[in-house]
């Protein structure tokens, strides 16, 4: 009854049920007695025997909401007279409040209909495979089922009060996965071991559990709600069933290792070493963990932190919600405390109080370290025991070795990955470490990497244990951490001592690496350890060791680079015999350079394999670049000041011509790019950041020594001609204006020119040299080298393999796998360059027309006949990008099933006659027509989804790599034959609504690419949407068409006349453009590829997922076919027996380590792979009338200088009288002071002194030619 006093007239109780859509529905008149008589009729109904009467019941309410507006009431399960107490106090009038038994007969009445109906949907909620008994629970429902059966609750009752008995169901069925998991042991393991393998073998069933529960929530719930409903039915229950499992392996742990304390000595050291009993006893469980109990238990812990890390992935991109981190970023909203979060903010959630955890949620909450407290003593002291065990064995095993008489460093490999869980679990900590794998050590000291290796093990525990409850366990493996490190630090700096009275110098780069390498996974614990996250206190690893690492660092550096040095200059370059330059007689008859220079290069060759072995590959560099470079300088000083006799002034040439070939070799391990190699440009960069650069420095050394060779032993009239006959102007440079450095383009001016910086063949052979020169992967120069002239190098190795050179060649399965790995890897390289896109097509379209592949890029979609390894790789591409449309579509589907399809288990069957007569006749309900209702909607779904598909399609096109965009471009132009079917919709769309179709007529590829389980109902759906795609394109159906494909057409066509053709045409002219625009972009960009830009696309290809490995795959290939491209990009024409005729693809366990390695009786007389021909350099064929114009403009101090040590200048030297005037008229032009300085023209016979100078030359030189 309304209020009297403003003379409101009640509302009807129909009315009064409708609480939450009060103002949308529009009042009718029903009476008391008829509201009774049908909640009446539907109690008597579900209390009968029929089979079905629920689904029925539920389905006549909503049908009664839908159609007729009538709204039920969806108040909580609570009494009575709270419910009307609770509907008193709102703002809405409300009926009968006069006559409180009538509405409380009705409130009784509809709760014992929705009561009934609970408990069934419930039921239906709960139900288990009986297929799977004693397994793990899995709900033969799908997914649409379980939304279905959420909305029938959520209609009944409110969202809370459902997530509430929804959240108990989903406990237990985690609950259940667990225990099946636990339960299970196939290996045997008992203890922490069995705890797990059993979560290890749980986090997989947890994640799809997870992901299916997203799938449903995020129809149902909000965000914020879906966070609060993981924490309470998931995450809560793993922890606290992580700490009932822990709390009973403790008392296990405890009785087991009581009884092994007395048969310690039994143990192994290296699987179970029990650990010394602790002091304090916590709990009465005073007992020792095992060194392998802690290592389970730090599995265990690196298995949580991948769950924990997934789980976060998994909701963040699920929901939108950010809870990557561990505090959420929510927009416009601030985190809640665990304390608040039950606190509300408006009317509508009064009653989340009622609920026991189902509040909502700011951020996920991961309560499984607090499962670990139990624990934390006995780890805390196992921790510190088991580190210091380990360092203390190792070192002994060490100090034992070296006792023995072993004393060089036992080394070994620095691991890729170290992760205590293999396959199972990925922490992702290295993208902690900010060195690249070039800054990396390759070997380190074998016993410091055993203690590296325990102290990575034991990293994951420490990194968890970051809640106050647990800092005692990190503050342990810190100590331990900084004890170790120390122990360490001590017997490297004690063995670097040694060196060299009492251990070799090969120890000297060992001990560098190692101290490098432990000095970088010191900071990386300290990146780890130093967690910003938390608001607990922080327990970092101090940074003292990191200090004194990199302090030691130095100073072994400084000791290997000055040690060296010194054995050049005050042993090696001491040579009494080969430097004697006064003697009369010739060194070794002229028949060879100094021992010397030879020795100098050998022990250089012997160092750098030593660098190479162990340290980083620019350390390695810089190290031996600077050797080379001080060296270097002390025979450039020898050189300069040598004044040799007649006999020994060849020598001088035949040292300093050995000296340039020697450097020149080791030039191509120092360089990073052929601009550094050929260029004598300083990196203004490098020097102002405190490095040196070495290249520069070298390059300027060896002008210099070719500065001595020239003066002091050209042949004097040549000399003289150059100087005195066409002296040179005062503005003449000293350099030619060639970019080249000047002594590389002497010593080889074939190789070395201009065009091998700049383009053709030339360049990549010094690219290719550079890259097979360098100690480890040069990722920038392998990109560089692979887009180097149109991709001139990958269409050489295809073109030399066998994908080439016909399939009828013997070829092993090896060969043939490792083949195809490498076209998928060249591939997927090029198909990510975006910025180059025209890449991709230049190094396959050899091979695609060789292999006749584009008629496959036709029928991509048929996945039944056999294709070249490329064209899958186009497939996979391809599928890649409808992979979107398809798992949208799937969802689409699934949604519709759920809110439109009523489930399949549900029957359709017909109202009882005793409800359809109590119904209010004020509602004017009439049973729907199921059958046409049902088609009706299933082509409204198809033209929705159609209209998803093309309104799409051109995003789809977009999100394609460029270069394959193009390479379909390119691909029409050879498939003319096609192009009537090609002239609507293009190659490119053909083939990817080809791929779509046959995705959405697959079923396995439909539940792969979304997760999710499919039933029959949803498949027929998607393979009819299929056929009115393939009736879009024109494709020939088999058999009959359905004349629904023909119905959702012309409907689609009436709804949106000519739209479909429009899209078509839309998508075709925006993917063609964008070709063609970023094709022009691309092209005037790919003109010339600076070091920036190679930088640039390196970068975003490592960024993507396998990049750096495709490369280094490659990479692998050229290094083992580096004869066969040498010959092909020189152009040889040596016999077929010379060279390789085939690619090998197939290169086994061949490392770049093996063929680098120093090979200490062939490298005494070689120069890289060539053997050294000593009489060769003796009569090397300089060429003088090339080389002597070049210093005509040269500092007048330096000339005169070099000029005063020729061994004409010497007192007594014994000269012919032409040689005597050109020497008299040289010493009156530089050493006699006048008025004119500066040589003067000779005053007779120019022609006579012409043929004089000549017919010398010839003499000289009349062995050089070569």
């Amino acid at each position: 009854m309304g209020d009297s006093r403003t003379g409101e007239h009640p509302p009807s109780p129909l009315e009064w049920f409708n609480l939450r859509m009060q103002n949308s529905v529009k009042p009718v008149t029903t009476g008391h007695q008829e509201l009774m008589n049908f909640f009446r009729a539907l109690q008597q109904y579900l209390r009968s025997e029929e089979e079905g009467k629920e689904e029925v019941t539920l389905q006549l309410l909503l049908n009664l909401s839908a159609q007729c507006g009538v709204c039920f009431p969806c108040t909580p399960s609570s009494s009575s007279s709270s419910s009307l107490h609770l509907l008193t106090a709102s703002s809405i009038h409300l009926v009968h409040t006069v006559r409180d038994d009538a509405s409380l007969e009705i409130q009784e009445a509809w709760d014992d209909v929705r009561l009934h109906l609970r408990r069934h949907l419930l039921g239906w909620l709960s139900f288990c495979s009986s297929e799977h008994p004693g397994s793990r629970c899995i709900s033969t429902l799908s997914i649409p089922e379980r939304i279905h059966c959420l909305k029938q609750l959520l209609f009944l009752y409110p969202e809370p009060e459902i997530l509430r008995y929804y959240q108990g169901l989903r406990s237990e069925s985690v609950l259940a996965i667990m225990h099946s998991s636990l339960s299970s042991s196939p290996g045997g393991e008992t203890g922490f071991d069995k705890l797990a393998k059993g979560f290890c073998s749980m986090a997989p069933a947890l994640n799809q559990a997870l992901t299916e529960e997203l799938h449903v929530l995020s129809r149902l719930a909000e965000p914020h709600a879906i966070l609060g409903f993981l924490n309470a039915a998931y995450l809560s229950t793993v922890a606290q069933e992580l700490a009932s499992q822990l709390e009973r392996e403790c008392d296990t742990a405890q009785r087991d290792n009581t009884t092994l304390s007395s048969k310690i000595k039994k143990y192994s050291a290296r699987s179970r070493a029990t650990v010394a009993p602790m002091e304090l006893p916590i709990k009465n469980r005073s007992f020792s963990l095992t060194s392998h109990q802690l290592m389970a238990l730090t599995q265990l812990a690196c298995i949580l932190l991948g769950f924990e890390n997934c789980v976060k992935e998994l909701v963040t991109n699920m929901t939108f919600v950010d809870c990557t981190g561990d505090s959420p970023c929510v927009k416009g909203i601030l985190k809640k405390s665990r304390e608040n979060s039950d606190m509300t903010t408006d009317g509508k959630k009064t009653r989340v109080g009622l609920l026991l955890s189902a509040s909502e949620a700011h951020v996920l909450e991961f309560n499984w370290r607090s499962a670990f407290t139990v624990l934390v003593p006995h780890m805390e002291h196992c921790v510190k025991v088991v580190l210091d065990d380990v360092c203390a064995k190792s070192l002994q095993q060490e100090e034992t070795l070296h006792s023995s008489g072993h004393i060089s460093v036992a080394l070994t490999h620095t691991p890729e990955h170290t992760s205590i869980t293999t396959g199972t679990t990925h922490l992702r900590e290295d993208s902690l470490s900010t060195y690249s794998e070039r800054e990396t050590p390759k070997m380190i000291a074998k016993f410091c990497g055993a203690i590296i290796a325990e102290l990575d093990a034991l990293l994951p525990l420490a990194a968890a244990c970051r809640d106050s409850s647990l800092l005692e366990v990190r503050s342990s493996f810190v100590e331990a951490c900084g004890r170790a490190a120390f122990a360490m630090l001590g017997r490297l700096q004690e063995r670097a001592l040694e060196v060299p009275s009492s251990a070799p110098l090969k120890n000297l780069p060992a001990l560098l690496a190692t101290c490098i390498y432990v000095h970088q996974r010191l900071e990386r614990y300290h990146a780890r350890l130093k967690d910003l996250n938390t608001t607990a206190a922080k327990v970092p690893l101090t940074l003292l060791p990191i200090q004194k690492y990199q302090e030691t660092v130095d100073t072994l550096k400084d000791q290997l680079t000055s040690y060296c040095i010194q054995v050049c200059s005050t042993c090696l370059l001491q040579d009494t015999e080969s430097h004697n330059w006064a003697d009369p007689k010739p060194f070794y008859e002229g028949e060879r350079c100094s021992f010397s220079v030879q020795m100098w290069f050998y022990f250089l060759c012997g160092l750098r394999s030593d660098l190479w072995a162990v340290l980083p590959t620019a350390l390695s560099k810089e190290v031996l670049g600077q050797v080379l470079s001080e060296t270097l300088e002390l025979l450039v000083q020898r050189y300069a000041r040598a004044q040799p006799s007649y006999k020994r002034h060849l020598q001088i040439r035949c040292d300093i011509t050995a000296v340039l070939l020697y450097v020149e070799q080791l030039m191509w391990s120092l360089c990073e790019s052929p601009e550094s190699l050929l260029t004598r440009s300083s990196s203004v960069g490098i020097i102002i950041a405190g490095g040196s650069d070495w290249p520069y420095q070298i390059h300027s050394l060896c002008e210099q020594l070719l500065t001595v060779l020239v003066v002091v032993t050209a042949p004097l009239s040549l000399l003289y001609r150059t100087f005195m006959i066409n002296p040179a102007k005062e503005f003449t440079p000293h350099q030619p204006d060639s970019p080249v450095v000047h002594w590389l383009n002497a010593i080889n001016p074939d190789l070395f020119t201009e065009q091998a910086i700049q383009d053709g063949p030339m360049a990549i052979a010094c690219q290719l040299k550079l890259l097979t020169s360098d100690p480890g992967c040069n990722l920038k120069l392998l990109l560089r080298m692979l887009l180097c002239r149109d991709c001139h190098l990958p269409r050489i190795l295809l073109e030399n393999s066998h994908f080439c050179q016909g399939s009828g060649l013997a070829m092993s399965t090896e060969n043939r796998k490792a083949g195809d790995d490498f076209l998928v890897a060249l591939f997927n390289l090029f198909s990510s360059l975006n910025n180059v896109p025209e890449a991709l097509t230049q190094a396959l379209q050899p091979y695609l027309e060789k292999v006749q592949a584009w008629e496959h890029l036709y029928t991509l979609a048929d996945t039944t006949q056999a294709v070249p390894i490329a064209i899958s790789c186009v497939r996979a591409t391809v599928s890649k990008s409808t992979n979107g449309l398809l798992t949208h579509l799937v969802s689409m589907v699934l949604g519709w099933q759920a809110t439109e399809e009523p489930s399949t288990s549900l029957f359709k069957q017909t109202v009882p006659v005793s409800v359809l007569a109590v119904m209010p006749k004020e509602w004017n309900y009439t049973a729907p027509a199921w059958g046409r209702e049902d088609a009706t909607k299933s082509i409204s779904l198809a033209i929705q989804a159609m209209s998803f598909i093309f309104t799409n399609l051109p995003f789809a096109i977009e999100s394609m790599p460029l270069p394959v965009r193009l390479l379909f471009q390119v691909a029409e132009k050879h498939l003319s034959q096609h192009a009537r079917q090609l002239r609507s919709v293009g190659l490119l769309l053909w083939a990817t609504l080809g791929c779509l179709i046959q995705g959405l007529q697959d079923l396995n590829t439909l539940e792969h690419t979304s997760g999710l389980a499919l039933d029959h109902g949803a498949k027929d759906h998607l393979s009819f949407l299929a056929e009115c795609l393939q009736a879009t394109m024109g494709i020939q159906q088999k058999g009959v068409p359905k004349p629904t494909v023909h119905k959702v057409l012309q409907l689609l066509e009436e709804k949106w006349p000519k739209w479909t053709s429009m899209q078509l045409q839309k998508a075709q002219k925006l993917c063609s453009d964008s070709v063609f625009e970023r094709g022009k972009e691309s092209e005037v960009a790919a003109v010339e590829l600076t070091e920036q830009k190679i930088g640039l696309m390196l970068l975003e290809v490592c960024h993507k997922a396998g990049g750096s490995d495709y490369l280094r795959q490659i990479y692998h290939i050229i290094q083992g076919n580096e004869e066969l491209l040498m010959s092909k990009l020189r152009g040889s024409t040596d016999s077929p027996n010379d060279h390789p005729h085939l690619v090998n693809f197939d290169l086994g366990a061949d490392s770049p380590a093996d063929t680098a390695c120093f090979k200490p009786l062939l490298q005494f007389d070689h120069i890289g792979t060539k053997k050294l021909d000593q009489s060769a350099v003796v009569d090397w064929a300089w060429d003088w009338p090339r080389l002597l114009p070049a210093y005509q403009g040269m500092n007048q101090v330096t000339f005169k200088t070099l000029l005063a040590n020729r061994w004409e200048m010497q007192d007594g030297a014994e000269l012919e009288d032409g040689e005597k005037a050109m020497l008299e008229e040289l010493q009156k032009a530089y050493f006699v002071c006048c008025c004119s300085p500066g040589p003067q023209d000779p005053p007779e016979a120019d022609e006579a002194l012409t043929e004089q100078t000549q017919g010398e030359t010839q003499l000289s030189d009349k062995n050089a030619a070569q």
